[in-house]
């Protein structure tokens, strides 16, 4: 009896080999990968003085455009060859990449080495969902991609306060040094942690598998969300890339400045609600509140930019509505894209890191903050008109 009864049990580790170590080792790694392109924001001003040229395109633009392009590859890639390898490549090659930036001896070499970080980068981030839809046993799986999914929200403010703190302390190279010593060891836990969880055999080759992603990105109702989709990111880096040299204005130290930036941070963890309220409202629904709230969080950035307390309070109102559309829109990346699941969480990240790249152009090109606020406010808004014309060709209405 006891023979059979274990029997069962072992099946299920073997098809299932996500367990609780792995998962936290990938959540981890996802908040030093992710935070990687958000450190970008703090470390403008100290890269440009280094080498006393603007570094937006170098530290910023460099990695977001590589790692949106760098979504369309590794995708289609892992489907082909497994997670695990694409991810053990993937974060062997941006650990030596982060390690040599803070050696860079030139702006120029930055931008090359950045452009790598964001290329390997991208291999990480849709895998290790795709892995966690495979490895983790159902009734712990939505909890796995809840917390992957609150890790890569969460490291867009972590990963600010850490380039702040030790760019103040110890200086601005000393940030990729740490972060690419830390994805070394997580390269070494992903070799000896992670298992490649059974799944069937891709019947087409790589090629068609592109072919496959070409199709879905001309999809009506992958163009209507990619529309969205797009603002979120590009929203998000455009207000911190801004709200930086706002609070020097206000007279408000750089010290102050960095808890400023952590204090939304608890309305990252909105994201593991939506989930819940999608069962009763809908994820069309879900998400065009989420950008609602984002909208009239940046409107209030606006009107109270003049105050501190104004500004802090809004931010939280902001963030929260980002945390929750962002989980909502990738849900709907992948009912939309079905059964090519991957490829669509590929064009999920591809189109919201484009968003990415261009937020610290808009944030810098705009001056003023409240005018920059106003815009975002606009784009926001405008964001949830095309949901509306997703649920009508999906034939999907927003109550279910």
């Amino acid at each position: 009896m006891n023979q059979h009864d274990s029997q069962p049990s072992a099946a299920l580790a073997g098809d299932f080999p996500g367990g609780r170590p792995v998962v936290v080792a990938l959540v981890a790694t996802a908040l030093f990968v992710l935070a990687q392109l958000y450190a970008s924001i703090p470390l403008l001003g100290p890269v440009a003085t280094r080498f006393g040229a603007d570094a937006t395109f170098a530290l910023s633009t460099a990695f977001s455009v590589t790692y949106a392009v760098g979504f369309l590859i590794w995708g289609p890639v892992s489907d082909r060859y497994g997670r695990k390898k694409v991810m053990a490549v993937a974060i062997g090659v941006l650990s030596v990449a982060t390690l040599a930036c803070a050696f860079a001896p030139s702006l120029g070499a930055l931008a090359g080495l950045r452009a790598l970080q964001g290329l390997s980068a991208a291999g990480f981030a849709p895998v290790a969902l795709a892995y966690l839809t495979e490895a983790v046993p159902p009734r712990r799986r939505a909890g796995a991609v809840g917390a992957m999914s609150a890790a890569f929200l969460v490291a867009g403010i972590l990963g600010q306060v850490a380039a702040s703190v030790i760019a103040l302390r110890m200086g601005w190279p000393w940030f990729f040094g740490i972060c690419g010593t830390v994805l070394a060891v997580a390269f070494v836990v992903i070799l000896v942690l992670v298992a490649e969880a059974s799944r069937a055999a891709p019947t087409a080759s790589l090629w068609n598998q592109f072919g496959k992603l070409g199709g879905l990105l001309v999809k009506p109702a992958i163009l209507l969300l990619s529309l969205a989709h797009v603002m979120l990111l590009l929203s998000f880096v455009a207000l911190y890339t801004g709200i930086g040299g706002h609070l020097e204005n206000l007279g408000v130290a750089a010290s102050d400045i960095v808890l400023i930036r952590l204090a939304a941070l608890p309305a990252m963890f909105v994201s593991l609600l939506a989930g819940a309220v999608a069962s009763r409202l809908g994820v069309v629904r879900v998400a065009q509140l989420g950008f609602g709230l984002a909208a009239l969080g940046m409107l209030g950035e606006a009107v109270l930019s003049g105050t501190l307390v104004g500004l802090v309070l809004m931010s939280v109102v902001y963030v929260a509505g980002v945390a929750l559309a962002v989980p909502s829109m990738i849900g709907l990346y992948g009912e939309t894209a079905a059964p090519h699941r991957a490829s669509g969480m590929a064009i999920n990240g591809f189109v919201l890191f484009i968003g990415a790249s261009i937020g610290p152009i808009l944030g810098g090109a705009i001056t003023g903050f409240t005018a920059l606020a106003l815009v975002l406010t606009g784009l926001l808004a405008l964001a949830s008109v095309p949901l509306i014309g997703v649920a009508v060709i999906t034939r999907k209405p927003a109550t279910r």
